[in-house]
């Protein structure tokens, strides 16, 4: 991901503690508040991501307050503890969890179905944190649509910390008893300790591998802490105050809250150190508490502030789903949808609470058949049922439509072999066909699209962002005198089956020099850890002198410019990377190898998540999963190096007539789904792609000795 998703959060309600504190709901209200206007509105409030960390040191301090207060001393004491937060908890998310569920099979793609029932698992049993952070920071997963269940990160964040943390305090506790030690400071040196231990991991992690550090509960493990460590120095230290420096300390804190909510963004890499300032802010207002008659403690704790913190569990339930799903009912999803969904949010959310939270737990409370135990197998099971239902539907489905090259034979039968694939836009099929708005069927099965991918990526052939590029593969593909080298990013991955279908052809070695993310020329490019920033700069010194050992004869290159040079926005990157690359090109020819770039394809992704879930919503009007050439053809600042340099060694050519045509570029072409995501071709457009590729390298080369011989 690479994580640049939007970034979603959920918080559960706490205990309170023996004397209510109404500031503690008006901080709740804020950080709901944060979040959900950023959620709608994220630009116009940056960074209302931090309003998760609000919640984590709220947590934090309440629950070590009502444990140091009343320590467990057995197993039988950990598990009453675990069952108030279930009859808490769980028949809120439970019921989100299910009615999502019910949108998902209502309205949503059935590409979806699949990721997103298992979702739906993770949520259910509190491993979504670690789903994500497995599965959903990859970059060729930054396309993938958010689910419902995805803001259940935190949740699950907070579910493990409530798993461990009554363990751990009546485990300080029985040891503080049985050494005849201080209770409170046993508690703060092993809280201190955790809080030290996690942040300095956090900045660790943050700075090697941004997107995984957050969604780890051992990233986040010292935010809870922080709040623990204000319940651990006592009632006395955290008691209702009315003087100066406590007042100053409850602007200060609140203040940090507000400046972290409108100065980040998240392009910053979080939590690390830079979570300072809203964890720190939030225990500060805890530890002050002032009731100074002009401290902002009067206006968090009035009955506004107060309904928004009772109902702040269910709004944030409630919220995402509704977010995610409301635009599959509503086509233009703008101000006036987006607020008839936060009024839907706020009705449900005060239902939620008013039937859910409150009487629902109450009759578990009190019936002797319908226990807390009962309820969470009964729940659980129920839900992973559903879920798996989902998962088993559409991995029945993918199953009958996996036979791609069969969808391929009936497809290309269908619209006859000249109007097929790449040959679909050109003026005779136009005239003969016009551009179809649906087909009878389409290759591959809109369902197995994502999995129509190049082999190269199974193959394990690019040096890969999760080890800061450390590794850096070379796959070889044929055998003969004239030796090519594939070298780029992403996006000059996605042309191996049609480089490797030439170099069959022709009888080249072919050997790929392809890495994640990275344009490879030389220039520092704006990654969320420096070892990812460094790993991408010199792996272009590298490939210059793999390219200078092997003595290549034809240097073949492709790049999406996805990541901004370091210092400059996207936009302001076309110059100084024109610049990069103007040298890298030139190392390159040094070598005596000439060079062909082929520009950049059409990127979807400018106006949709994902086109096979465009295509799987739009069967019987494709036209919806189309976009002006203008939107959809992006920059490319190697074929404007290219064309600075102006030599005849180092060219350039284009395939984007194959997609685009009349200022429209199409997602579906010839009866085939075009890419396999947002931005890659698929596997079966790049393979059809390798005719009229190889001749125009062959023309924009000019150089007999490279296509002087073909093997069939």
């Amino acid at each position: 991901m690479s994580l640049q998703q939007t970034k979603t959060v959920a918080s559960a309600p706490q205990s309170t503690p023996a004397v209510f504190r109404g500031d503690i709901q008006g901080l709740r209200a804020i950080a709901v508040g944060i979040v959900v206007l950023y959620h709608f509105w994220p630009t116009a409030l940056p960074g209302g991501f931090v309003g998760v960390d609000v919640f984590f040191v709220i947590s934090g301090f309440l629950i070590t307050t009502h444990l140091i207060k009343r320590p467990p001393q057995n197993i039988k004491d950990v598990a009453q503890f675990w069952m108030r937060r279930v009859k808490r908890l769980l028949p809120a998310s439970f019921l989100v969890i299910l009615s999502a569920l019910l949108g998902v099979w209502l309205l949503a793609p059935i590409t979806l179905w699949q990721d997103w029932g298992f979702q739906a698992i993770a949520a259910t049993f509190y491993f979504q944190n670690w789903y994500l952070a497995t599965s959903k920071v990859d970059y060729l997963a930054e396309s993938d649509s958010p689910s419902p269940f995805q803001h259940f990160w935190s949740l699950s964040g907070e579910e493990q910390f409530y798993l461990v943390w009554p363990i751990l305090i009546g485990a300080l506790i029985m040891a503080a008893v049985r050494f005849g030690w201080n209770r409170r400071n046993v508690a703060l040196a092993g809280v201190g300790l955790i809080f030290a231990l996690s942040l300095g991991y956090s900045m660790y992690a943050t700075a090697t591998d941004a997107g995984t550090a957050y969604f780890s509960t051992f990233t986040r493990a010292w935010e809870f802490a922080a709040g623990a460590l204000v319940a651990a120095l006592g009632k006395r230290a955290y008691a209702a105050k009315n003087n100066v420096l406590s007042l100053l300390a409850t602007w200060v804190g609140l203040a940090a809250i507000v400046f972290s909510a409108l100065s980040f963004d998240g392009e910053m890499p979080f939590p690390g150190y830079i979570a300072l300032i809203p964890v720190l802010g939030t225990a500060l207002l805890l530890l002050a508490h002032s009731t100074h008659k002009w401290s902002p403690n009067k206006l968090l704790a009035n009955r506004f502030m107060g309904f928004f913190g009772d109902n702040s569990y269910a709004i944030y339930l409630w919220h995402w789903p509704i977010l995610i799903l409301a635009p599959y009912v509503v086509a233009d999803f703008g101000i006036a949808a987006q607020l008839g969904a936060l009024a839907l949010t706020l009705v449900l959310s005060v239902l939620t609470q008013k039937l859910v939270e409150v009487r629902f737990r109450k009759f578990i409370e009190v019936s002797k058949r319908f226990s807390a135990p009962r309820f969470l197998l009964a729940g659980s099971a129920t839900l992973a049922l559903t879920a798996g239902a989902f998962y088993s539907m559409s991995g029945a489905i993918m199953e009958e439509s996996k036979d791609i090259s069969a969808s391929v034979k009936r497809v290309s039968a269908q619209v006859g072999v000249d109007c097929f694939a790449s040959n679909g836009l050109t003026d005779d099929c136009v005239a003969k066909k016009g551009i179809p708005d649906r087909y009878q069927q389409l290759a591959p099965a809109p369902i197995m699209a994502k999995e129509d991918k190049p082999d190269i990526y199974k193959d394990d052939c690019f040096a890969g962002q999760g080890d800061n590029y450390a590794e850096r593969p070379v796959c070889s593909f044929g055998e003969g005198k004239i030796k090519v080298a594939l070298v780029g990013n992403s996006h000059a991955g996605q042309w191996v089956p049609a480089v490797k279908s030439i170099a069959e052809k022709r009888g080249w070695a072919l050997d790929t020099y392809l890495i994640s993310r990275c344009a490879v020329m030389g220039e520092p490019q704006d990654y969320d850890e420096q070892a990812s920033i460094d790993g991408c700069t010199e792996y272009a010194g590298w490939v210059t002198s793999e390219i200078e050992k092997e003595d290549y004869d034809l240097v073949i290159s492709s790049s999406r410019q996805s990541l901004p040079v370091l210092g400059q926005d996207l936009q302001g990157s076309a110059e100084p990377a024109k610049k990069a690359f103007e040298k890298t090109l030139r190392d390159w020819e040094a070598t005596g190898a000439q060079v062909a770039v082929i520009r950049d394809t059409p990127f979807p992704g400018s106006t949709m998540d994902n086109l096979p879930d465009c295509v799987a919503e739009n069967e019987q009007r494709l036209g919806e999963c189309s976009g002006a050439a203008e939107e959809w053809i992006p920059m490319d600042p190697q074929v404007d190096a290219v064309n600075s340099l102006q030599d005849p060694n180092i060219v350039s050519l284009s395939m984007n007539d194959k997609f685009c045509r009349e200022e429209t570029c199409h997602g579906v072409v010839g009866g085939v789904i075009a890419f396999w995501d947002h931005s890659h071709l698929s596997q079966t457009m790049a393979a059809h792609l390798a005719k009229p590729l190889d001749g125009r390298l062959k023309s924009a080369l000019d150089n007999d000795k490279l296509f002087a011989s073909s093997q069939g």
